[in-house]
């Protein structure tokens, strides 16, 4: 019971529409103009790297924030399940009809709560594979694969972390829960890039 409880309340953390409270501060509607997708790239295209990197501080920041309360109502349990539930609030926002982001920001955050050590790995090999293929959604879809694997190598190593969540499968299981939250939207990405025309100039 108390699992769940941890879980509503990473819900309502991470459903919390901080990036359109601060695009609003800088005159721009992300839900609305550019993208339409309340994250960091979209705020970067309508108000710059600076309101960018504020909206994905403050999503790093929420799904840290989700993690550190699920804890505190359910141990590492409950931990995983507000982080996970906060992202899912984050991608099916239900202030907006189930419609929200895409998830990779607050998702940074509750891997920086849970499996910290991951995090600085994570930030590289997104950096580089978005680059690489030029596409946020591959590049997503590509440290999914990534993390994953350390995941099942540090559960079958047995490897203990002086921060973070030490239960047995927890690491895989939180994993295979952000891949199934924040994939299907980046897949969806991934194919857009996929099948549009080369660049031609």
């Amino acid at each position: 019971m108390t699992v769940l409880v941890a879980a509503g309340a990473g819900y309502l953390i991470g459903s919390v529409p901080t990036a359109v409270w601060l695009g609003r501060l800088w005159g721009v509607d992300l839900r609305r103009d550019g993208t339409g997708n309340p994250g960091a790239n979209n705020a970067r295209s309508l108000g710059g790297y600076t309101l960018a990197l504020l909206v994905l501080v403050v999503e790093i920041a929420k799904g840290l924030l989700a993690v550190v309360v699920g804890l505190g109502i359910a141990d590492e349990p409950g931990a995983l399940a507000a982080g996970l539930a906060a992202v899912a609030g984050n991608v099916f926002n239900v202030w907006f009809g189930f419609q929200g982001g895409k998830g990779l920001g607050i998702s940074g955050g509750v891997i920086l709560g849970l499996w910290p050590a991951a995090f600085p790995i994570v930030v590289l090999v997104i950096a580089t594979a978005s680059a690489l293929t030029r596409s946020t959604g591959m590049g997503s879809l590509i440290t999914v694969a990534v993390i994953l694997v350390l995941a099942l190598v540090w559960e079958g190593l047995g490897i203990d972390s002086s921060w973070g969540i030490d239960e047995t499968g927890l690491l895989v299981v939180l994993v295979f829960g952000l891949g199934l939250i924040v994939g299907p939207r980046h897949w969806r990405d991934a194919r857009t890039r996929l099948s549009a025309p080369p660049f031609l100039g």
